[in-house]
């Protein structure tokens, strides 16, 4: 029994006790009888019969002053961005990646290509790009980046370094045919195809060089090897990484690590920290995607311990009380990076709309429109080549504004479970979270609720206790 009870979530730091209020976006401090009380509410199906004391009714009526406590709930699941798919994909596509090839030269125990372990998804094959399709693909993008000051287009693969000419072919089109723009491009490479006259075209002409490296020499052998032979990658691409990096100081290069948490992981924030090479480059990390994986990857003890410890350390030298050289830069940027988009959904408001829909969905397409080596168009990178439902159309029929709007609204398969739901704001699934093998799932999507809901958590309280010690969240993003 919803009707007439607060859209509220209770929640407490070693300090304080919150309440967190849906409608309004943001937190109040309770005192504790208020907490006890206000818990039992948002546990309650009958939340009327909970008798509350003199004082805590006092408190509940000053809260309701101040424009908490509302029970207001979305009327109707609708994506605010629904009505306007076809300006944003005819006018304001911001990014375009092609897939310019679908082979590669490693064979990463991780790789979603990879058949042995991802089964339910994409291959790697021998198929290419034409260059007919790819000019294509520049002329599709160019008719549809009016509204975007600075588009960008980004080659992918398998490891795209295997079609450098057609890049070059590419690039040079794009750039007559999108004259006056700010073009950018972007690479996502294994570097074990980069040289000194590949990383010259790639300076030249404005390319974010995003680079696959894992940790030591162990720790990235162990997973990222060569098709040809079985045998690790690290020498080569750390040999070409330095010889580009000497040549080319400004190339602007991004270290992704993949972290695989069955392992230690000291050894890869050590090499981060400390090398030479890699101590002054921007780097982030992301856990293995085990999504389309039978196997599930379970985080490791030794790993927990480490990982934990350098994340901590993260948290004192940003209250100023720990030496911050003497912390990982993987985790400081890690932590960093979550704070920014802790920052950046914390904005207050009025209520929720009458309409509206939960976080999550983006507008397929718009911010990362994924072309794949037939000319095939999917919302970005992430999501399976192999499903029909992801498939958006193609270069010579056009998108299908029908299967976005299904997309963005992947939240009508689950209208109830997202109007109760006091992540509704803050829910990080999208489109991938419900494709089982080609179809949208609810009952898949509805499956993940409960671990969005501790990470959210998770997310709040460290917003709350960065927010207790005074701690500037402009001031850690300048930082960093």
């Amino acid at each position: 029994m919803s009707e007439g009870k607060p859209f509220i979530h209770m929640l407490r730091t070693p300090f304080c006790n919150y309440l967190y209020d849906v409608n309004t976006n943001m937190f109040a401090e309770v005192d504790e009888n208020t907490y006890q009380y206000l818990i039992e509410v948002e546990q309650s199906d009958d939340f009327r019969q909970i008798p509350a004391g003199e004082e805590v009714k006092q408190n509940l009526a000053i809260l309701r002053e101040q424009g908490f406590l509302s029970a207001k709930r979305p009327e109707e699941i609708r994506h605010s961005h629904s009505d306007l798919l076809p300006w944003h994909l005819s006018e304001n596509i911001r990014q375009i990646s092609l897939q310019v090839t679908q082979q590669c030269n490693f064979r990463c125990s991780y790789c979603v290509y990879c058949s042995g372990d991802f089964e339910l998804q994409r291959n790697h094959s021998s198929k290419r790009m034409s260059l007919k399709t790819a000019l294509t693909a520049v002329d599709f993008f160019a008719a549809r980046c009016g509204n975007q000051g600075q588009p960008a287009i980004g080659f992918y693969g398998g490891e795209p370094l295997l079609e450098f000419p057609l890049i070059q072919r590419v690039v040079e089109y794009a750039e007559e045919k999108l004259y006056g723009k700010k073009l950018a491009f972007a690479i996502t490479t294994n570097a074990s195809l980069l040289t000194v006259d590949i990383a010259q075209f790639l300076y030249e002409h404005n390319f974010l060089v995003t680079i696959s490296l894992d940790g030591t020499p162990e720790t990235h052998d162990r997973s990222r090897r060569f098709a040809s032979d079985g045998h690790g990658s690290f020498a080569i691409v750390r040999d070409n990484i330095e010889a580009v990096m000497k040549q080319y100081p400004d190339l602007k290069i991004f270290f992704n690590i993949v972290v695989d948490p069955r392992y230690p992981c000291n050894s890869l924030h050590k090499l981060f920290s400390e090398e030479k090479l890699f101590k002054e480059a921007q780097v982030a990390s992301t856990l293995i995607n085990d999504q389309f994986s039978v196997e599930k990857t379970v985080p490791g003890e030794i790993f927990l311990q480490q990982d934990g410890r350098h994340t901590f350390k993260s948290y004192l030298t940003f209250l100023g009380a720990y030496d911050r050289d003497r912390v990982s830069r993987v985790a400081i940027a890690d932590l960093s990076s979550n704070f920014w988009r802790i920052k950046t959904s914390m904005k207050p408001a009025v209520s929720l709309s009458d309409v509206a829909a939960p976080g999550g969905p983006c507008v397929a397409g718009q911010m990362r429109l994924f072309v794949n080596v037939d000319g095939n168009l999917f919302p970005c990178e992430r999501v399976s080549e192999t499903s029909e439902v992801m498939n958006i159309g193609n270069l010579w029929d056009g998108i299908d504004l029908g299967k976005v709007d299904r997309i963005l609204n992947i939240a009508k398969t689950t209208v109830e479970h997202c109007k109760s739901c006091w992540a509704f704001r803050h829910c990080t699934l999208c489109c991938t979270h419900s494709d089982n093998c080609g179809e949208l799932s609810a009952d898949l999507r509805c499956s993940r609720c409960d671990g969005v809901r501790i990470q959210v958590e998770e997310k709040f309280r460290d917003y709350l206790w960065m927010r207790e010690f005074g701690v500037s969240y402009d001031k850690i993003n300048q930082e960093v």
